[in-house]
């Protein structure tokens, strides 16, 4: 026995005292869909440890590659930290963090500075590589719980605040494991669920890819995932619940508005001197203050100088974590229509919201469906028309109010899908299918249209063709133009100067939307290029948007996320852009939209026995359309609620 621990020691000694523990192969799911791995391998000496962490995914085609190393001392503080590759299809990743004594060199995307130490800190960018959390939460037990901590590379606002949850048991290879969930926020935009089991090691995340639903999972506890995930919403509901219970509002049941402006989403023209009457969430009177009589004793909001628009609707949005509902808010959008995620969390999220728990927009939701496939999107597959029936089925029985198509479904499936939507009185939107076209697919039942689809130059017979029957059939487009104008803009422009609400964006966001690397401008003699949307290969021209407008087809304000709240803004102002009159964009984003929602009777103008859902605007928008973003409040379903701590909750700087 002492010959053998003798030859173990000479062995540990001939590594140079490092003992490699075995590599941790962890899988990676987008919207539940396992699209690859990350490897992990730690290395400890007496020193600390260093784990270095491979990671490989392909997001529908596209491949995605990540590494990354962190060394840390023995109590868990960084030394040394480098990250490079793509996190997402447009993210880039190029960090790096080096301590020397009270200083930190740190680098970001080519641009270095150097940095006092904080007295608590972690090095992290965007959501790789999953198995540092462990290290995270390390540093966080060992330094004594900090109730927050610096973000390296971070800007001066950028903290993590950590917060243990709780332990539970979960069944993987039929075990019973234990686990320890802490929540995370400021590593990713937004709060993240993390655990770790008794040894402390990394288990689980629950996160996002980018804005995009995302979850990395201990390959030997891959099946309880969605116990994991259950955990993880039940948890983002409380906290939810809780932005409603610590944000007050400012004013609620029954008030009125008075001395506005009032643009009701009508086509008739502004009320002014108005009066906006509310009670307990609903329109009561509106009209010229000499006409409309209040109750005596009602509360009056003087807002003399102001104007007031309807609430705002964002017809593509991607939901997929409790900030955006605030944001939302902050920006004027009262209700949302979720374009596909996860069905867990987004009926959670809008049952929360509807019951009065939860603070955020109204939530339409949209069911998600794609094709077989190696390049699919999500988990819901739909490869005959009998699955695509029951797929139908099974999101109606959810509360969802429509059918979204993505573009691996074929075309015998498509026709079954919109047929049995149709029968259940549902409108089908989404991804023209690659196998159909715009044409076919419009012929096969498809209602509306996301992103703008249309290629070719008015006046030639294929596209006015196309045009007609757009219009004939009354299908609605939501052309994303702000998505495609933010991700497409040269290198040598800022994200900032195309939207002005990246300066104010968590740090982790707005540094995903910097590391955009598109080519540079074309030079000054030869004509700009136009943006290109997300998915759309050809181009861009806000002026196709005016034709199809003026032909009759329904347009419809939507984002595709892009920059929570602050894009729905930009959406509306490059329709003025393209041609729109500012009511008229407006319109797109209230109205129009509300009638494509099936929901013209419920919101999207200023009328009595509506809901209330109004912004209150410092200035004209019809006059000025960029006053769109100048809200002094906000009214959801009667409840009134200043931006400034509504963007703090979602984390962003509130406008100065």
């Amino acid at each position: 026995m002492k010959r053998t621990l003798a030859l173990v020691a000479l062995f540990v000694a001939s590594l140079g005292a490092q003992a490699a523990a075995p590599a941790t192969r962890i899988q990676l799911f987008l919207i539940e869909r396992p699209v690859g791995f990350e490897t992990a391998t730690t290395v400890s000496t007496a020193d600390g440890r260093t784990v270095t962490s491979e990671m490989e995914l392909v997001d529908r085609g596209t491949r995605l590659q990540l590494s990354a190393s962190l060394s840390v001392a023995p109590d868990g503080t960084a030394r040394h930290f480098r990250a490079s590759g793509k996190s997402y299809r447009f993210v880039n990743v190029d960090a790096e963090v080096t301590v020397t004594g009270n200083t930190a060199r740190v680098m970001t995307m080519g641009e270095t500075t150097e940095v006092a130490v904080p007295a608590a800190w972690f090095p992290a960018r965007t959501w790789a590589p999953a198995a540092a959390r462990a290290s995270l939460i390390d540093y966080w037990e060992k330094h004594k719980r900090p109730s927050s901590m610096a973000l390296l590379p971070g800007d001066a606002d950028s903290r993590i605040v950590v917060t243990f949850r709780g332990d539970e048991d979960v069944q993987a290879g039929g075990r019973t494991v234990r686990l320890r969930r802490y929540s995370v926020d400021g590593v990713v935009w937004g709060r993240e669920t993390v655990w770790v089991d008794a040894q402390g090691e990394f288990a689980a995340l629950v996160s996002r890819i980018h804005i995009l639903p995302f979850e990395a999972v201990r390959e030997n506890l891959a099946t309880a995932l969605p116990a994991l995930q259950a955990s993880a919403v039940r948890d983002r509901m409380a906290d939810l619940a809780g932005f409603g219970s610590s944000t007050p509002p400012t004013a609620s049941g029954v008030y009125a508005l008075t001395g506005a402006r009032i643009i009701t989403g009508d086509d008739a023209p502004p009320i002014e001197d108005g009066v906006v009457w509310v009670r307990n969430g609903r329109i009561v009177g509106v009209g010229p203050r000499a006409s409309v009589t209040l109750p005596q004793g009602i509360r009056v909001i003087d807002v003399a100088g102001a104007t007031i628009i309807p609430g705002l609707i964002d017809m593509h949005a991607h939901a997929s974590q409790i900030e955006w509902a605030s944001a939302y808010l902050a920006a004027g959008v009262t209700t949302i229509r979720d374009m596909g995620g996860e069905a867990r969390f987004l009926t959670a999220f809008r049952d929360e919201i509807a019951s009065g728990r939860g603070l955020g927009p109204r939530v339409e939701l949209a069911g998600l469906v794609d094709g077989p496939g190696a390049d699919g999107f999500g988990t819901v597959v739909a490869s005959t028309p009998a699955e695509g029936r029951a797929i139908v089925d099974r999101y109606h029985a959810q509360g969802f109010s429509q059918m979204k198509l993505y573009s691996l479904v074929q075309p015998d499936v498509v026709t079954a899908i919109t047929a049995r939507v149709h029968e259940l009185k549902m409108p089908v939107t989404g991804h023209v299918p690659t196998a159909l076209g715009l044409e076919n697919a419009v012929l096969a039942g498809m209602d509306q249209i996301a992103h703008l689809s249309v290629r070719g130059q008015p006046g030639t017979p294929d596209t006015d063709r196309v045009i007609a029957l757009l219009a004939e059939r009354h299908v609605v487009i939501d052309p994303t133009q702000a998505w495609g104008e933010l991700l497409n803009r040269p290198r040598d422009v800022q994200a900032e100067a195309i939207e002005p609400g990246v300066a104010r964006a968590p740090y982790p966001l707005a540094a995903n939307y910097r590391s955009v690397l598109n080519n540079p401008r074309p030079a000054p003699a030869a004509p700009a290029a136009p943006a290109t949307p997300a998915g759309d290969p050809g181009p861009n021209r806000l002026s196709i948007l005016k034709v199809l407008y003026d032909h009759g087809v329904p347009i419809v304000a939507g984002t595709d996320g892009a920059l929570p709240g602050y894009s729905l803004l930009r959406e509306v102002e490059l329709y003025v852009q393209a041609g729109f009159t500012p009511l008229q964009a407006i319109q797109a984003a209230t109205r129009i939209s509300a009638r494509a929602l099936s929901q013209e009777a419920e919101m999207g103008t200023i009328t009595p026995g509506k809901r209330a859902d109004l912004v209150v605007l410092d200035a004209n928008p019809l006059t000025d359309i960029s006053a769109i973003r100048r809200t002094r409040f906000v009214v959801t379903n009667g409840k009134m609620y200043e931006p400034a701590a509504l963007w703090r909750l979602a984390g962003f700087r509130a406008a100065k």
